[in-house]
């Protein structure tokens, strides 16, 4: 099951915000450590980076400069430098990005601009998870649980290439919903979380690995899918994508 369903949906990508501002800028090819083989079922975690997408400001290792729009999957480490994993959509494809290398990013959200690029990610590594506001006060477990249904629910709201304030709405519901059903005894951040969900723009990789983490926890899957119908429902109209990613939702999920 797990391979059908990233065959049916691998290959496509739901646009993401293009800035009036922005014009990508990228060298005629890009270098060898920076592209990656075609992987076959994707099995990453989810991370506190995964489904945020930014434009970044790349400097490759001969110092030319890159301008693009990434939407980010995790952090990894090869020959004791940090890199980020990521689709890039303006090649329309994964790459690696080293973090010492990366200038400067922009949330596509804000329109803020993080300079050196490790002011940003330093927010999202995980030896500060615990002091950070992005732990919320939650165990990995239960955090990473909560990432997945946020990338899960954010695809589907984005996927027809318009996000409905109807839609911020159900986020907001599911964010409360989940507080609830943890009995988690600190008050809900329910600000800082919704920030950060207004900030995801999920790929096909991270809705896949967001499907693939709630498939094994019933319970959560079952509240996850009732807030993902209240999305496609939300506007009051139903697009083709939707209807085709709905499908993939429900054909796995009801398993």
């Amino acid at each position: 099951m797990l391979r059908e369903l990233w065959e049916s949906i691998r290959g496509e990508q739901p646009a993401i915000h293009h800035p009036a501002s922005f014009k990508a800028s990228l060298p005629d090819l890009d270098e060898a450590d920076t592209l990656l083989d075609e992987y076959d079922i994707p099995t990453g975690a989810v991370e506190n980076i995964s489904g945020l997408s930014c434009i970044i400001h790349y400097l490759n290792a001969k110092g030319t400069r890159s301008e693009r729009r990434v939407t980010f999957h995790r952090f990894e480490e090869a020959k004791g430098q940090r890199y980020l994993r990521g689709y890039c959509h303006e090649r329309s494809a994964p790459r690696s990005f080293r973090l010492d290398r990366v200038a400067a990013v922009i949330d596509l959200h804000t329109g803020e601009v993080w300079e050196p690029g490790a002011l940003f990610f330093s927010r999202f590594e995980d030896e500060i998870e615990y002091t950070s506001g992005l732990s919320w006060g939650l165990s990995v477990t239960a955090r990473a649980d909560l990432i997945a249904g946020l990338n899960a629910i954010a695809f589907m709201a984005r996927c027809d290439r318009e996000f409905h304030p109807a839609e911020r709405e159900v986020i907001e519901e599911f964010i409360t919903s989940f507080w609830m059903r943890g009995e988690y005894p600190h008050e809900l951040p329910v600000g800082e979380i919704l920030g950060y969900a207004e900030r995801l723009k999920p790929d096909a990789e991270m809705f896949f690995i967001a499907l693939v983490r709630l498939g094994d926890k019933r319970e959560l899957a079952r509240l996850v899918k009732r807030h993902l119908q209240a999305v496609v429902a939300a506007d009051g109209v139903i697009k083709p994508e939707e209807t085709f990613w709905g499908s993939k939702v429900d054909s796995y999920l009801s398993l």
